[in-house]
């Protein structure tokens, strides 16, 4: 039954902890959140049945993407409903988008499944992927080792199999509540498509969307589209990944018109960063940004500071924000303002964030709670508190 919903969350206003969703039949997870505007703002998550270790949407086929609104910043939501539609099981994360026409674009990435029997018996061996592969200790081992299950018993539990699957955009014209139509995107020469940030509309209204090539996830590219996402551009390489594995990129216009993109880096562990300077046309190559938590969600402050919040899944374990004050060249690596500490352990993440009219900032991530629930979770942080540079030292 689910912990919050559409009831007021309590909280001090200083830096509020609150539970927005949880249930106790569920695995959620994994938030994006999108302020279209102070009294329409829209939270996307992924949700799976809740199982006695964690898997996430590339090991698991009944997970969905659930949507829940908020006409109050934050104070309050709705119940969460499975967006594009029910029956769209089998998905990675979804990213979110606001077009200045009153759009909202969904992308979504979704997997193709089949029973480990079906796929033993009809499908080429080398046209899917079984979960003894799925769920093996060295497939688990970059985020999932701590639940990794008995191999012995993998293929008894979890008979499934994994096959290729589709990049998807769907289309809401009333505020996200509803999604009414949707576009199969082509990705070719890459896999796939996957992104959890959703994309940019520029000044002059294209739109650029930044994916990363799952189920290998190591390459990031961006589509693009000038005719309100009806139809997009091929691929276009931001980082070819020799030597790295990207994925997950979030992106951020600056009011400069300078793209900001930080990417996760899963083999080293440490975000990375690209820029353009001509729309997301051509890129600087990735460097390292020294920040050591992932994935990330960005926002530029009035004052033109920048905030990059992230999930630290090494003890000690916690959400953390980092500031640039020089348009994201660097970043406070040394003394990152702690969101959320003591957390119990690296079953946490993916923070995504808003900022309010009164200039707090408004923190939504996945977490566990006292019961040892995994569900979306909130903080709520005067950006004052953020002090300046000089106030930091």
């Amino acid at each position: 039954m689910q912990q919050v919903g559409a009831r007021k969350v309590k909280e001090d206003r200083a830096m509020a902890h609150a539970v927005l969703y949880a249930d106790p039949s569920a695995y959620c997870a994994h938030p994006h959140l999108l302020a279209l505007r102070p009294d329409r703002w829209l939270l996307v998550f992924t949700r799976s049945i809740r199982r006695d270790l964690v898997l996430h949407p590339p090991q698991d086929p009944l997970y969905c993407n659930m949507l829940m609104r908020s006409a109050d910043e934050g104070e309050s939501w709705t119940e969460p409903v499975i967006v594009p539609a029910s029956g769209w099981l089998g998905v990675e994360c979804a990213g979110l988008t606001a077009l200045r026409s009153g759009r909202v674009l969904l992308n979504q990435w979704r997997f193709e499944w089949h029973t480990l029997e079906y796929a033993r018996a009809h499908l080429d061996p080398a046209a899917y992927v079984s979960s003894e592969k799925l769920l093996s200790a060295k497939a688990m081992a970059a985020e999932l080792a701590d639940w990794a299950p008995d191999a012995e018993s993998i293929a008894e539990r979890f008979p499934w199999a994994r096959g290729a699957g589709e990049t998807w955009l769907h289309h809401s014209d009333d505020n996200g509540k509803s999604f009414g139509r949707s576009i199969r995107i082509a990705t070719a020469p890459y896999s796939g498509g996957y992104g959890m940030r959703g994309g940019i509309e520029l000044p002059d209204g294209e739109i650029v969307l930044p994916l990363s090539d799952v189920p290998h996830y190591r390459n990031v590219f961006v589509l693009r589209s000038r005719d309100g996402g009806e139809s997009w551009s091929p691929p276009l390489a931001v980082t070819d990944g020799a030597g790295h594995e990207f994925e997950e990129p979030a992106p951020l216009l600056l009011r400069s018109g300078r793209l900001l993109l930080l990417m996760r880096d899963n083999a080293t562990r440490i975000l990375h960063l690209a820029f353009s300077d001509d729309g997301g046309r051509s890129w600087s190559a990735a460097r390292a940004t020294g920040i050591a938590d992932y994935p990330a969600d960005l926002l530029e402050l009035p004052d033109g500071r920048l905030v990059c919040v992230a999930g630290r899944r090494i003890p000690p374990y916690a959400i953390t924000l980092y500031v640039s004050e020089d348009g994201g060249e660097s970043w406070n690596t040394d003394c990152p303002v702690m969101v959320r500490a003591g957390l119990p352990n690296r079953d946490l993440g993916y923070p995504t964030l808003a900022r309010r009219r009164d200039g707090f900032l408004f923190i939504a991530y996945y977490a566990r709670d006292a019961r040892g629930l995994t569900g979306i979770q909130s903080t709520i942080l005067d950006a004052r508190a953020l002090g300046s540079a000089d106030e930091r030292n």
